[in-house]
């Protein structure tokens, strides 16, 4: 089983006795901790005997996979009973699953209300924030007896993962930017190239001999996302051939001069029709390999159609993360998003 580190709390008895005389003596008001976690791991608390009925269930509602150079959860789950809480109370992710008849956390977590309508028959999925650390969500399900607990996961259990998954989207949203846009890149290329692309200012371009006009190449390190873009030019463009094999040997070659030794897996290749801004774009998805150096990691492409321009534009999107610890869910919906700002002018 999983285990998460637990938080020592001896070194701090002597700042929290001054905090607290503090507190009683004006109107100083003691804040709670700032919350802290692992990126994938979200931990469980309840019982054993809980645990042993709801773990299967728990795992497939939760631990949903996304397809990287092998399948990897977005999150990842590991269980504590509710007498150990007191070492894992900072913890930023947390799923709450207890009734009232094994009661020992619910009051902390929901109201006096929701009590009452458990205690009526009601299976209930709740979650709330900031309850023992600030930044923290508290996601969970109850019923009046661990016996009605078990139906309830396995209805609702996809409740839980919705509400993570939605906190990490709108987190991301608020960070990738945070190193702010690159206005001035934007700007450049709408009056040299005919298009626009915001990227965060992190990334840095990569100028190479290698590199054509018509090329052009940004990276990221840590972990490391490329983007590169290209365009065809023509009045008889040929027609785009959307079989695996095709897209596959149509993305080695436009990338023939940047990564020579990389390789894109013709059976890992995924395609969906997004519309974006008016602009309608194919989507690819799939797996690179570099047998070479032996590594490998996740590509996302958008083929874009611009016929006023008698252009085919290409946005190909590479990450290289072979770190497990790392959530690579969140850099999938970076690399979307940045390529969703593309516009032709």
């Amino acid at each position: 089983m999983r285990t998460f580190p637990r938080i020592k709390f001896s070194g701090f008895l002597l700042l929290s006795s001054v905090l607290l005389l503090a507190a009683g003596c004006g109107d100083f008001e003691l804040q709670k901790p700032r919350a802290f976690g692992r990126e994938k791991e979200i931990l469980v608390i309840c019982s054993d005997s809980v645990w042993q009925a709801t773990e299967k269930d728990l795992r497939r509602a939760v631990e949903v996979p996304i397809h990287a150079v092998r399948w990897e959860p977005i999150f990842e789950i590991a269980q504590i009973q509710p007498s150990e809480v007191d070492f894992y109370k900072e913890w930023d992710k947390i799923i709450l699953v207890e009734s009232l008849e094994n009661m020992s956390l619910l009051p902390d977590v929901v109201d006096q209300e929701m009590l009452e309508k458990i205690a009526g028959g009601q299976g209930l999925f709740f979650t709330n924030f900031d309850i023992w650390a600030r930044g923290q969500r508290v996601a969970g399900l109850a019923a009046p007896t661990d016996a009605q607990l078990v139906p309830l996961v396995r209805l609702h259990g996809h409740r839980i993962y919705k509400d993570f998954l939605r906190q990490l989207e709108e987190e991301e949203k608020q960070r990738m930017y945070f190193s702010g846009r690159n206005v001035n890149l934007e700007d450049s290329l709408a009056s040299c190239c005919g298009f626009s692309l915001v990227l965060p200012r992190v990334y840095e371009r990569i100028r190479m001999d290698t590199l054509a006009r018509d090329q052009l190449l940004f990276v990221h390190v840590d972990p490391v996302r490329s983007i590169f873009i290209t365009w065809e030019e023509g009045d008889n463009l040929p027609v785009l051939d959307y079989s695996p094999d095709s897209l596959a040997a149509r993305r080695d070659r436009l990338l023939a001069d940047v990564y020579p030794d990389m390789q894109t897996v013709p059976g890992r290749v995924d395609t969906s029709t997004v519309v974006v801004g008016g602009l309608e774009r194919l989507r690819v998805y799939g797996v690179w390999e570099n047998l070479r150096e032996i590594s490998g990691g996740i590509y996302i492409s958008q083929i874009i159609e611009a016929p006023a321009q008698r252009r085919r534009y290409t946005v190909d999107c590479r990450l290289f993360c072979p770190d497990p610890r790392f959530n690579k869910y969140r850099y999938i919906l970076q690399l979307d998003r940045i390529m969703d700002s593309f516009k032709v002018r």
